[in-house]
């Protein structure tokens, strides 16, 4: 099924560069000037793409040979596994730039951010005494449809997006550090990048440098979005009465324990591995949710500067640029490992799967709108897949006032 998903996909994907191609072409009989339209600076995702593309090809086919000479001795030097490490150090550094950048109105410093990434990495390693307890207890996979969605979302989802909470719990305790709704998301999505980066390093490094793009562009965006609903619900709490706010926490754990497992489950599950194309489509829908929490959060600053102002397409192309990068990067690397047959057929392969998805990602969390007002984000019921618009708030100062 994950092949039929993604020939669907890269179709949309084909259709929607058909209309960029159109779009394009208008903008060029618009202009009185048509010399305007040459410059590069007008047409600079597609330079990059072409240059990046043709570099790595170039490079693939003129200085790698058809097979590695350096394999057996670069294995013998553990020299993979500083690669996997130094890459995946690479996709969280990425992301988290990106999760700054959205902090237009009262940017956290790299200091607070760094430690919180930092202690995401030291509380992935609690995962592996929790799992043994509860596969002590007899709990583990078996192949049962409901026994194994129950494990991925209690077993991995529960006990991975509870080891993520940790730092965010740790930096919530300091009002002056989070003092507005985006914090809340930025340090959960934070401690995520944190368990990620942990992640990568294993799994890139026994893939052999093939998993690179798949967790790059799909499993460090799924850590980031299902802790982000733990933010989001401490968000909320943090806004409600002593006493008032644990439920929405716990609804947004067990949310976000429910999303983890579900994602999982048709990737593990022998039965649903047939269906294995709804993770993809389930990824779809909750990066649009992810954005949903994040756009809300950002606009409920009490910080709000109508001198500052999201810019999308910056973000659009910071998104396309590294992610082009990262995939180059997975090709040579297979290349200096397999040789160049391999990264060739790699490259196609991956264009083929991920390249739709850069191109979406790209689109999809660069379309923010900033509001000229605070919005009550805290106040919106959490029950409901996609919060409502909220309603505007006139008592940040005093709310601020009291927190502090």
């Amino acid at each position: 099924m994950w092949s039929a998903v993604t020939w669907v996909f890269n179709g949309i994907g084909i259709l929607l560069l058909f209309q960029f191609f159109q779009y394009k072409y208008a903008d060029y009989k618009s202009l009185v000037d048509t010399r305007e339209f040459w410059r590069i600076s007008r047409h600079k995702y597609i330079v990059t793409v072409g240059v990046v593309l043709i570099l790595t090809l170039g490079i693939v086919e003129f200085f790698l040979p058809e097979v590695s000479p350096l394999k057996d001795e670069m294995n013998r030097l553990h020299f993979g596994r500083y690669l996997g490490i130094f890459v995946a150090f690479c996709i969280s550094v990425i992301w988290m730039v990106y999760l700054r950048k959205l902090d237009v109105f009262e940017p956290e410093r790299w200091l607070h951010i760094i430690i919180v990434f930092v202690m995401g990495c030291i509380t992935t390693f609690a995962v592996f005494p929790i799992s043994d307890f509860i596969r002590g207890l007899g709990f583990m996979l078996n192949g049962e449809v409901v026994n194994d969605f129950l494990y991925t979302s209690i077993g991995i989802g529960m006990v991975e997006e509870l080891v993520k909470l940790i730092p965010l719990v740790i930096i919530i305790q300091f009002r002056k550090i989070v003092n507005e709704p985006y914090d809340f998301l930025l340090y959960a999505a934070t401690s995520a990048l944190g368990f990620a980066f942990i992640e990568n390093s294993l799994y890139i490094e026994r893939s052999d440098f093939f998993a690179i793009n798949g967790r790059a562009l799909m499993s460090t965006v799924a850590h980031m979005t299902f802790s982000s609903v733990i933010g989001y619900a401490f968000m909320i709490a943090s806004c409600r009465r002593p006493g008032r706010g644990w439920y929405y926490v716990l609804g947004g754990f067990l949310l976000a324990s429910v999303m983890h497992g579900f994602y999982d489950f048709w990737l593990i599950n022998p039965i649903a591995k047939k269906w294995n194309g709804l993770t993809f489509v389930f990824f779809i829908l909750s990066t649009h949710f992810w954005f949903t929490l994040k756009n809300k959060a950002i606009n409920a600053s009490y910080f709000y500067d109508e001198t500052k102002d999201i810019v999308n397409d910056s973000l659009r192309y910071f998104i396309i640029l590294w992610m082009v990068i990262l995939l180059m990067i997975s090709a040579l690397l297979i290349g200096v490992f397999h040789g160049k047959r391999m990264a060739n057929t790699f490259l196609s392969g991956q264009l083929m799967s991920f390249g739709f998805l850069i191109y979406y990602l790209s689109f999809s969390f660069s379309r923010f709108v900033i509001s000229p007002k605070a919005l009550k984000a805290c106040e919106v019921a959490f029950e409901k897949i996609i919060p409502e618009e909220p309603e505007p708030r006139t008592d940040w100062e005093e709310f601020y006032e009291e927190k502090d």
